[in-house]
């Protein structure tokens, strides 16, 4: 090793001062505007965006990781000669905010816009590169507007409605939900059990658009496959039948003119439905038992079925409770009578609301059937099953009844089933298909394809939200505000703490009908707050449009979004409603694309020490401030980077942090070394054929690992992109402590140093800034620069290491040159295993090329 104790002293090597050097760069930027978006026509396009944060208070480390997820992207693009389109703004209305307000005394907009400025100020401290002149926030009148002109539009082509049905309502927030809003059978913000209410609510169509929704998932290669599953899941649709059973008189003989139709995959199972089942929440039930003896035990069903959440419900191992109506059905193919029953177990939006009962198949209904006495009548079988050879011929009903301790695999073949007895039944089976064609023939029933998804219920009884802009006429009914009136704003002057709310509010919804000047009413339910992130990503490309929603050639030169980054909480709710919103506009002609997200990262959650993710309820958030005070906003971006894969969760570790703060000044400190005594104004090119031994491993690992962080970083994981970095630092850390600073190779030195500088820029762009200027002696911002240029040649070394192993055991290892004869590369593996084979006699040596040398001695 060199002697450099002469070289330059550390002390002349400048403080690595993060708070200093940040609040110097932050100034800076924004006085160039160095992050407004270029547009510059003759350049490929990038449009990167982070889910938009509620402002429910400052930003949290969950916050940090998307944005320093998103920033390291756009920051990098734009080096690799993107024209970037890079923005932020807040997701503002919403329940939290109107809750605050409540508990503060204060306005919600007020509380809102406090904590929006205290999160811009976060962002701005963290460096993160939006474009902060197209920031806007959903609760902006500017904005809202044309979430109103949207609706109506979609009211015009009767994509939205007003009608009258079960809801679910949450008594905590004190609002309806979206079924896409009750996850698990909790309310998806506060987690109460929602209750069925009866109210006249606001829907949109979107299961006009269900079956390309579904189709279209197809087209995104870029999204994670689980996001995909659930929205398929959810879609969930379903080929199968519609049955109509005839409603039999009140004197259980005479059939009546009415029907009832049943939905079902399983048309093969028909012969076996031994009672119908219809759902306690069911107007048609209360309608059969009114003024009957059953009466009284139905509402008692019905009562307590309001207490148990849908996925409760329809537990298997839940004990089902039921009560008989006193009516019957006829079944269309057998002809016999079916008692109907009501069921806590079956739910009002599934199918038609009413469900055919078949014990043999189905475990729910088979526990139903036991515990209520009804026939379980066999009607599919395994040829294994005793009952098989006992009814395989049986075609009119023999055994109503079986000894078994549960359901039966409902695929196998039909017994007891008329003529299509012994065919073999299933989902999609030759039994189905024939089943369906003689209940088509027969006039009875029809093919059918079901969708689990329902139309999006979007009204909310709450007044921080964007207001439905319809008005109710008594004369003229529901009618749409004009255009020239919009927005339709929210009153100010409510008192939210004593209750006021907008259905209260005379100023507010006493209005005139549009259409006939008579007095009216102005709808006082707001839009759910997923409308307002619905269509946020347009307005971003023309943010500050008066005239229309947005510009479609703005549009349509940054859309569809690039990168899209946010967590896979959102994969149904937000990620859903904007596929469906962006095909409705594209229906109406604003847009000319089917999907708004082309690649779609959901980031890992980030949990405390004790692995349980950071929230506010538990009060383990850990705040950006916490790493950003001691060790600088370059610090948190590359410790939130580094500790995991992005779409990995991760515990917070504060000694990986203190890790990463470490390697930041060992590699400011090398960095500075590398440019010491260097001629910085004319650097000159590296030439390969001119370096020595050291200079070469040098060069060789500057290429191969630089070629390795770019690869990184076009998969997004920054993780390993980062630990190329940390092997280059290491790398030029043992040329700097192995040479004189004046006999170092001027342009290696300053390339390697340019090239840590450069691709560190996206992580920690602070640090590499005032590097680039005061090390590197460099003009222009360093995220201007091109992306470092690597050579897959020079990347190769010119010496390869073989295994070198005695009597077939591994002793050792040696390099040699790529195209060393035979004879040094076994004179090279003796010297490499000289103690072991030292007094031995060598019979043989085996040279596997490029691999290994096995040394036979004894």
């Amino acid at each position: 090793m060199a002697d450099t104790s002469h070289d330059t002293p550390e002390e002349n090597i400048p403080v690595y001062d993060a708070r200093k050097i940040e609040e110097k760069w932050q100034k800076i930027w924004d006085n160039e505007q160095l992050y407004k978006t270029d547009t510059d026509p003759n350049k490929p396009k990038k449009y990167v965006l982070e889910m938009f944060p509620y402002p429910s208070g400052d930003l949290h480390m969950g916050h940090a990781r998307n944005y320093s997820i998103g920033d390291a992207m756009a920051r990098q693009a734009r080096m690799r000669g993107y024209d970037v389109l890079h923005p932020m703004g807040f997701d503002a209305f919403g329940l939290p905010a109107e809750n605050a307000a409540i508990k503060h005394h204060t306005q919600a907009a007020k509380w809102t816009y406090e904590n929006i400025h205290n999160a811009v100020t976060t962002m701005h401290r963290m460096g993160f590169s939006y474009d902060y002149n197209r920031m806007f926030n959903t609760c902006d009148p500017e904005y809202y507007k044309w979430g109103q002109w949207m609706f109506i539009e979609m009211w015009k082509r009767g994509l939205a409605y007003r009608k009258t049905s079960p809801v679910n309502w949450c008594p905590h927030c004190k609002t309806v939900l979206a079924n896409e809003q009750v996850v698990d059978g909790r309310c998806w913000r506060c987690g109460s059990i929602p209750e069925k209410h009866n109210l006249s609510q606001w829907y949109l169509k979107i299961t006009d658009y269900a079956q390309e929704l579904l189709d279209d998932l197809d087209k995104l290669k870029g999204w994670p496959e689980n996001v995909k599953a659930q929205q398929r899941n959810w879609i969930g649709r379903s080929e199968g039948a519609e049955i109509d059973f005839t409603l039999i008189d009140k004197d259980g003989k005479t059939p009546t003119d009415r029907k009832i139709t049943v939905y079902t995959t399983r048309a093969d199972t028909l012969f076996g439905v031994s009672f119908m089942v219809l759902p306690p929440e069911s107007d048609f039930a209360l309608e059969l038992v009114k003024g009957t003896l059953y009466e009284e035990d139905y509402q008692k069903l019905r009562k307590a079925t309001e207490q148990v959440s849908s996925v409760d419900r329809q537990g298997t191992n839940r004990e089902k409770h039921g009560v008989f109506t006193g009516r019957y059905t006829q079944n269309p193919v057998t002809g016999t009578n079916v008692p109907i029953w009501v069921a806590d177990y079956v739910l009002l939006d599934y199918g038609t609301g009413a469900v055919m009962g078949v014990p043999c198949g189905d475990q729910r209904d088979f526990d139903f059937a036991r515990k209520y006495h009804l026939p379980i009548p066999p009607i599919i079988l395994q040829k294994n099953d005793k009952l098989y050879d006992q009814l395989k011929d049986q075609k009119e009903m023999k055994v109503t009844d079986v000894d078994w301790d549960q359901a039966m695999a409902a695929e196998g073949y039909l017994v007891q089933s008329g003529e299509f007895t012994g065919m073999k039944g299933g989902k999609r089976s030759e039994a189905v298909k024939a089943v369906t064609k003689w209940l088509e023939d027969h006039h009875c029933g029809r093919a059918k394809v079901q969708y689990r998804l329902r139309d999006w219920l979007i009204s909310r009884q709450r007044y921080w939200g964007n207001p439905i802009p319809m008005i109710h006429c008594d004369h003229c009914g529901d009618v749409p505000v004009p255009e020239d009136q919009l927005p339709v704003k929210l009153p100010e002057n409510l008192n939210l703490g004593a209750g006021d709310t907008l259905a209260e509010c005379k100023e507010f919804y006493e209005t005139t009908c549009p259409k006939c000047g008579h007095p009216a009413k102005r709808i006082t339910d707001t839009m759910d707050t997923f409308t307002d992130s619905s269509w946020y990503f347009l307005r971003y490309c023309d943010p500050h449009n008066d005239k229309e929603p947005f510009d479609k050639k703005k549009v349509q030169r940054w859309m569809p979004v690039d990168n899209y980054i946010g967590g896979i909480e959102h994969a149904i709710l937000h990620l859903l409603y904007s596929r469906f919103w962006t095909k409705v506009l594209r229906d109406m002609g604003l847009v000319d694309f089917d999907e708004p997200f082309t690649n779609l990262l959901c980031q890992g959650m980030v949990k405390d020490s004790n692995g349980e993710t950071m929230s506010k309820s538990k009060g383990n958030v850990v705040p950006p401030s916490s790493v950003v005070d001691p060790y600088g906003a370059d610090t948190m971006r590359l410790a939130i980077l580094f500790i995991a894969p992005p779409e990995k969760d991760f515990s917070w570790d504060e000694d990986a942090v203190a890790g990463c703060n470490r390697f930041l000044k060992r590699a400011w400190r090398i960095v500075w070394l590398l440019c010491d005594q260097r001629d910085t104004a004319n650097p000159g090119t590296v030439n390969p054929d001119t370096l020595d031994k050291q200079e070469k491993v040098l060069n060789q690992e500057l290429n191969r690992l630089g070629i390795k962080c770019t690869n990184e970083f076009d998969h997004t994981q920054f993780n390993t992109a980062i630990s190329s970095i940390m092997e280059l630092v290491n790398a030029a850390s043992r040329y700097v402590n192995a040479t004189k600073a004046a006999e170092r190779n001027n342009a290696l030195c300053l390339t390697v140093a340019r090239t840590i500088v450069l691709m560190m820029a996206p992580i920690a762009p602070h640090w590499s800034e005032e590097l680039w200027h005061e090390a590197l002696q460099q003009t222009g911002s360093v995220y201007n620069e091109p992306w470092p240029t690597l050579d897959e040649k020079q990347a190769q070394s010119d010496t390869i290491e073989i295994a070198v192993q005695v009597m077939g055991k591994l002793r050792g290892h040696a390099q040699v040159a790529k195209d060393a004869s035979k004879g040094v590369v076994e004179e090279t593996a003796k010297k490499a295993v000289a103690h072991y084979i030292e007094g031995k006699t060598i019979h043989k040596v085996i040279v596997v090329p490029g691999r290994l040398v096995n040394i036979v001695a004894n």
